[in-house]
């Protein structure tokens, strides 16, 4: 398995595929899987040419907060902040309640909610937390808490399974501003599907499988998912993704109206635990 220490020089190997240009202003964040580093691309149309830094506390999985342009940090018993340029942390001193926990090796899908700015931790297990930033505004800030596990609706081709959700997205994550309204899209790596999630409720609706090249995947439950919005109404999903049978995990474009993914990039690495994408600093 390769660290993220020596992946500047393995991707610079890699022949990656020419991107169009509306990639060219996406920043790409990607958590090693161990929590300790953190692979930045400046710019996802050129994922080969990337920035390696050492976490000074390791996380479990990161998420882009558009209103206010950080990079945030879920880790055991503590939310961070972290800076992309030096991979430094600062603890939120948040307060988590007795329940707000996610079961040790469990994965740890990581999105802000743009509408209410608050960011939605699900852990592969079941669990559905949600954090209420420092300046959310009532007596929920600076807290995490535990709502309804996640259960797939009746009727749902997957009713009765036990999900296995490894990623989450949310739609309009516009830099800088709240939106008016978002949607909560997640992966399900035991039913290789794209689904909805709605939010406290914990409900799980499929969408459709994925898909590479008109082929259903089988995904495992690594990687990330996210979206940006350079404006309300217009998403772009991305989602690093490692294929069962595969040594090294990729850089898909997803279309998450059909769940068909295109691969962008090879990232020469399996070493990947979570992803988080932004238009820039």
């Amino acid at each position: 398995m390769f660290r993220f220490t020596a992946l500047t020089s393995t991707l610079a190997l890699l022949a990656a595929p020419v991107m169009a240009d509306g990639h060219a202003s996406t920043m790409g964040y990607a958590l090693s899987g161990d929590g300790t580093s953190l692979m930045v691309m400046d710019s996802i149309a050129t994922p080969d040419q990337v920035r390696s830094i050492t976490l000074s506390t390791p996380v479990r999985s990161i998420a882009w907060r558009p209103v206010t342009r950080e990079l945030v940090g879920f880790a055991d018993g503590m939310i961070v902040t972290i800076n992309p340029m030096t991979g430094e942390t600062m603890d939120q001193s948040a307060t988590f309640t007795d329940d707000a926990i996610i079961a040790d090796g469990s994965v740890v899908a990581f999105d802000f909610n743009n509408k209410i700015d608050a960011v939605r931790a699900v852990g592969s297990t079941g669990e559905n937390l949600v954090y209420f930033p420092s300046d959310f505004g009532d007596k929920r800030a600076n807290s995490v808490r535990r709502f309804t596990d996640l259960f797939y609706a009746k009727g749902d081709m997957s009713e009765g399974v036990e999900p296995l959700i490894f990623a989450n997205a949310y739609t309009n994550a516009i830099n800088g501003a709240k939106a008016g309204g978002t949607f909560q899209y997640a992966l399900d790596a035991r039913a290789n599907a794209l689904v909805s999630l709605a939010n406290n409720a914990g409900t799980l609706e499929s969408i459709s499988l994925i898909t590479i090249g008109g082929e259903p995947a089988d995904v495992l439950p690594v990687g990330g998912f996210d979206i940006v919005s350079p404006e309300e109404g217009a998403d772009a999903a991305y989602a690093v993704l490692q294929i069962d049978g595969q040594d090294t995990a990729g850089l898909y474009a997803i279309d998450v109206t059909s769940g068909a993914a295109t691969l962008l990039a090879d990232l020469g690495t399996s070493d990947v635990s979570s992803f988080a994408v932004s238009t820039g600093m």
